[in-house]
């Protein structure tokens, strides 16, 4: 008994060695891809739902990322960016994979790929990393502090570009970015069905005298249903036209 409960606890230990570790060097795409999404949260114009309640006057300010909307806290994200060996579990990329709708290639164990920016590549990043977190990726030869420097800026100029652009109709509905920047933008996955278009075009096509069939329970239900968000709508309504009528004074 004894000789078998030791090597239970051996076995728990070897199957407890094997951890999703990388470093600067086969977690770039990784390390890319989490700042990125971190850079899209805390500049695209964000739902709701990821808005702190403000007092009157007072500018909203959004949620952390951290622990929120990516499993990672603040002094992980920092050591991730500083090319130090860092983990992510199966659970912290599934968590990212299914939070946005994105395929596992983005964050799986091996060979992980980096998302593609038109404008942007390896050596820019590169370039990034080495010149905010003095990560010491090796360039070509050919590429000094100075043009390092400007290869740097350019990705970040690059992203705000891409945040401020028309990325709904730029963009293809596949793309990771497109579901990242839609999950912040709309609050929900580009891929599930969009529920107000739903009923829209549902009570557009609806002929009145189809109602007519419904038992009474059946419309009690629906009636107080629409009455409840008939009067969420007309508050938004009101409050939209008084903030005008304020401007416009």
């Amino acid at each position: 008994m004894a000789e078998e409960k030791k090597n239970n606890t051996n076995n728990k230990k070897k199957t407890g060695s094997f951890k999703n570790l990388y470093n600067k060097d086969n977690g770039l795409p990784i390390m890319i891809n989490l700042y990125v999404i971190k850079y899209i949260y805390y500049h695209i114009n964000k739902a709701d739902r990821f808005m702190e309640q403000k007092p009157a006057g007072k500018k909203a300010k959004a949620y952390p990322i951290y622990q929120n909307e990516i499993p990672i806290s603040r002094q992980r994200f920092d050591r991730i960016n500083k090319g130090m060996t860092f983990e992510i579990s199966s659970g912290d990329a599934n968590f990212i994979i299914e939070k946005f709708g994105i395929d596992n290639q983005y964050f799986r164990k091996n060979d992980p790929v980096a998302f593609e920016i038109k404008g942007i590549d390896l050596t820019d990043w590169k370039c990034f990393y080495n010149d905010r977190y003095n990560d010491g990726y090796s360039l070509p030869d050919n590429i000094d502090d100075d043009i390092c420097e400007q290869r740097a800026k350019k990705v970040l100029k690059t992203l705000k570009a891409l945040v401020k652009s028309d990325w709904e109709n730029n963009l293809k509905k596949d793309n990771p970015l497109f579901a990242v920047l839609f999950y912040f933008h709309y609050g929900k996955r580009s891929d599930r069905p969009n529920s107000i278009k739903i009923i829209k075009d549902t009570l557009r096509e609806l002929d009145y005298k189809e109602w007519d069939h419904e038992n009474a329970a059946s419309l009690k239900e629906i009636y107080g249903l629409l009455k409840k968000h008939y009067n969420y709508i007309n508050s938004i309504m009101m409050i939209d036209k008084l903030r005008n009528e304020k401007k416009s004074e």
